[in-house]
């Protein structure tokens, strides 16, 4: 039933999107299907969400990472425990909004609004959520990009500066 159901969705995919997109599809030994994909235009990430809105599906988060030159987003949307991964490349951090469409993605997006500067054109509700407005937006990836900290340098660098704090204090 899922796999048929999984079905429709990339059938949807398949007769929508305009630009091209790499897809994948996963199925564990549970019969829990992933699917996978990555748009050649960020602009179709509204697409992706409309149909995703259509078929009763939630926007569960989204992931930001930056590589050398520019960010990219993942989104990971649920329709009745279908998880649907959508990457898209952010070369000038902008990107459509995918909130008027579904709410669900709120949060996730004035996150990453916040955390690393990713400008959303259409927001309905772009004010900050954890930040004082006097730190500047995108200041996540001015001290920590999201690789390092996934790779333990966070916790080095702030034992660093514990220590050199420590050496300073017993000067």
């Amino acid at each position: 039933m899922k796999q048929t159901e999984a079905r429709k969705i990339i059938t949807e995919f398949e007769n929508g999107l305009k630009y091209g997109f790499e897809i994948t599809e996963e199925i564990d030994d549970m019969d829990n299907i992933q699917i996978w994909m990555k748009l050649k235009d960020k602009q179709e990430i509204l697409f992706v969400a409309k149909i995703i809105k259509d078929f009763g599906g939630r926007c569960i988060i989204i992931t930001a990472y930056k590589n050398e030159e520019y960010h990219n987003l993942v989104y990971h949307f649920d329709i009745d425990g279908i998880v649907i991964n959508v990457e898209i490349e952010l070369i000038n951090d902008v990107v459509d909004s995918i909130t008027p469409i579904l709410k669900s993605a709120d949060w996730a997006e004035r996150e990453i609004k916040e955390m690393q500067g990713i400008e959303l054109l259409n927001h309905p509700n772009p004010k900050r959520l954890f930040l004082d407005e006097s730190i500047d937006e995108g200041i996540l990836d001015e001290y920590i990009p999201l690789s390092s900290a996934m790779r333990g340098a966070a916790t080095n660098s702030m034992w660093e500066r514990v220590n050199r704090q420590r050496q300073k204090d017993e000067l």
